[in-house]
């Protein structure tokens, strides 16, 4: 909604990714997904406790970053 009135010189940064299998144990109000976030405008995602939190934090960053690469393939 907000990248509907705006226009494209404007960064929107969007706080609160969690991985979809974050989602039923979270403790935030209002979250949503990767490709959530970018389907919706947003041009830079901001992911803590998802990665901070993980087992292996590594594998969870690349996890996201893989979404993120899915998303916007290299021609």
């Amino acid at each position: 909604m907000l990248r509907a009135g705006v226009d494209d010189r404007l960064i929107v940064v969007t706080p609160g990714i969690r991985p979809v299998e974050n989602r039923p144990v979270d403790d935030q109000k209002r979250v949503v997904g990767v490709a959530e976030a970018f389907g919706n405008g947003s041009d830079y995602i901001v992911v803590g406790r998802p990665i901070r939190d993980a087992a292996d934090p590594r594998i969870a960053a690349e996890a996201i970053q893989a979404t993120i690469a899915g998303l916007f393939p290299r021609p």
